[in-house]
């Protein structure tokens, strides 16, 4: 999970109701609802909690990018998102913590890397 984040809903899918895109810090990401105990509405802002979901493998790399940034991959919900991996924060367009990447990728930590999520979820 990250902190409570301020985000903007953007739009809602039509044919996949879960699917919901937002405006977190400056970055449009789409995501898939996973609690949503009331009916959201677009254009309104929510406090959210964003989690990654990762593969079971092969999901990190160092980037050669530099800017923190969201690569979102054809229609669905998978994607790359690029940020600095420090001890258990991964800090990306959010902070994400306890995801375990540094456990797995010690070599890693204190790099700018990219991390292939399956997806990324959102409790409102």
């Amino acid at each position: 999970m990250t902190k409570v984040e301020n985000a903007l809903v953007v739009s809602i899918g039509e044919i996949v109701e879960e699917e919901v895109v937002l405006l977190v810090n400056g970055v449009l990401i789409k995501c898939f609802m996973s609690y949503c105990p009331e009916k959201i509405m677009v254009g309104a802002r929510y406090e959210v909690e964003l989690e990654m979901i990762l593969p079971d493998s092969s999901f990190v790399v160092t980037a050669q990018e530099t800017d923190v940034m969201v690569e979102m991959l054809g229609d669905g919900f998978s994607g790359f998102l690029y940020g600095y991996l420090d001890g258990s924060v991964f800090r990306s367009f959010v902070e994400f913590f306890d995801q375990e990447i540094h456990h797995e990728h010690p070599s890693l930590n204190g790099q700018f890397v990219k991390v292939k999520v399956d997806r990324i979820d959102v409790a409102f």
